[in-house]
């Protein structure tokens, strides 16, 4: 029974007991020191959200992990504005400032589509496209929190062609009471708590954050993260991730001391990667800096939250290295840690294990490790033995077949070393032949040529393919022609052996 009660301990009911917790002390959730984590999956397509202040994002993030932790769509949902606000680590008592947090989210508009995705700015012009500087919009202010209406519609997502479907990312926000109510469009919803194509956001990571630079990029970039780098990106696109700034129009060499090298150092000093980046002209002609790719690498501990909820390091090593699962995957290990121990897991990997050592066809180790999580499955006592006696009965025969193998390359390897020692000696005799028919006397060297000519068969079809005739050759000639003198001169071997015969 406590396993089922377990079960249903959701991430939202463990960010409220943090909560409690920490809330007489006033700890904040950037200094929560925990053994799991606080956050949720995200769906890919919400990394193309652009222009949204630091703020507006922690207030997104809160209240997207809410959402996501009810498997059933809602119209609306409501917890403590003093819980809201410590998910979204917003510590100010300024009414007046989360009132335009608020604005600020309710005007930005993401676009969901099914076509390749780019980014326009105000005027509707690609990012990639964009025009000179100075014939863009007056330079809106670089305030973080406080973005105006104008620089959210320069963050939306649009598609290259007239279809798409634009939506808030909140829907009506209400406070009432000591507790906050937001609806969210049905459609993002879908995304949300269904999310196919999505990486884990940690809140303990992203309420870290105090750059929106640093920030904007780590959510550009994190989908990537198992992929170790991105793409070409325009420049222009990431200078204007967090909204229309200076930063958007500076020198590339300003931007890249005010705005990109503190972002880069921030995401390696706070955040669950480390990242990297590199520069070039995309433009064929042009020496102008305008694409950058980021290389990207997860921290050894980053990973912490997964494997402190197991008991065992080297678990957590195999399910990660060995077997690849993913942060979704390992978010559902965590949510069902109720009922998936260590001791299950393990049984699952045996299984697996066994499986691929039968050589079954397993598409995906990971998947296949959920399944058997999901359905069970173990190795029985019977199978184990099964797979013992078909070992080594497979041993066996490998052994005999290697047996027979070896006595048949002994084999091969006496022949071949016969045959290249006959041939060898062939060699020797032609070469003694050749060198004993250079120093002998005249009468003899005349004597052989002639009976050469007379009686080889073999020699007279040589001199015919050189185009000659038998009365052309003579002792002084017959090495000069390559293909009529390696035959002579095997001719001559055979001579001196049968003289040898008869002599002996």
């Amino acid at each position: 029974m406590a396993s089922s009660v377990e079960r249903r301990v959701t991430p939202l009911q463990y960010a409220l007991d943090l909560f409690v917790e920490n809330a007489p002390v006033k700890t904040p959730i950037d200094a929560v020191v925990s053994s799991k984590d606080i956050g949720y999956q995200k769906n890919s397509v919400f990394a193309r959200i652009i222009g949204l202040g630091l703020s507006a994002r922690r207030f997104v993030d809160a209240a997207y992990f809410i959402v996501a932790q009810e498997p059933e769509i809602s119209d609306t949902y409501e917890v403590s504005l003093n819980f809201f606000k410590w998910l979204m680590r917003y510590e100010s008592h300024n009414k007046k400032h989360f009132s335009s947090v608020v604005r600020s989210v309710k005007s930005a508009m993401l676009e969901i589509t099914s076509s390749p995705v780019v980014s326009v700015d105000a005027k509707g012009r690609l990012l990639e496209d964009r025009t000179d500087p100075s014939e863009a919009d007056e330079q809106g202010r670089n305030d973080e929190d406080d973005t105006d209406l104008e620089t959210i519609r320069d963050g939306f997502v649009a598609v290259g062609d007239d279809e798409g479907d634009w939506l808030e990312l909140i829907g009506r926000v209400s406070v009432r009471n000591g507790r906050i109510r937001f609806r969210v469009p049905l459609e993002l919803q879908r995304l949300i708590k269904d999310p196919e194509n999505s990486y884990w956001t940690s809140l303990l990571v992203t309420s870290k954050f105090k750059l929106i630079y640093a920030r904007a990029i780590y959510d550009h970039v994190l989908p990537e993260v198992p992929h170790e780098r991105t793409d070409w990106i325009s420049l222009d696109l990431i200078r204007s991730l967090p909204g229309k700034s200076w930063a958007n129009f500076a020198e590339f060499k300003y931007f890249k001391r005010d705005y990109l090298e503190p972002a880069v150092r921030h995401i390696n000093e706070l955040s669950d990667i480390e990242i990297a980046y590199e520069t070039r002209a995309g433009t064929p002609g042009s020496r102008k800096k305008d694409q950058i790719r980021f290389r990207l690498k997860r921290k050894e501990e980053a990973s912490a939250a997964d494997a402190d909820m197991l008991a065992s390091a080297s678990l957590y090593l195999t399910l990660y290295k060995e077997f690849g699962l993913s942060d979704k995957q390992f978010a559902l290990i965590r949510e069902s840690r109720g009922t998936w121990t260590d001791a299950r897991i393990e049984e699952a990997i045996e299984y697996v294990r066994w499986r691929i050592a039968k050589g079954d066809d397993i598409r995906r180790a990971s998947s296949y490790l959920m399944k058997a999580l999901a359905e069970n499955y173990r190795v029985a006592d019977a199978d184990k033995q099964i797979s013992l006696l078909q070992t080594q009965r497979v041993e066996k025969e490998a052994a005999k077949g290697e047996e027979q193998s070896a006595r048949k390359g002994a084999v091969a390897a006496s022949l071949a070393a016969a045959e290249a020692a006959a041939d060898q000696r062939r060699q020797d005799e032609v070469r003694a032949a050749r060198e004993y028919f250079t120093t002998a006397e005249k009468k003899t060297q005349e004597d052989l040529a002639r009976r050469f000519v007379a009686s080889s068969t073999i020699g007279q079809r040589a001199i015919e393919r050189q185009g000659l005739k038998a009365a052309d050759i003579n002792e002084c000639n017959i090495l000069t022609w390559p293909g009529i003198a390696g035959i002579f001169a095997s001719f001559v071997a055979a001579e001196l052996r049968k003289a040898a015969r008869k002599s002996a």
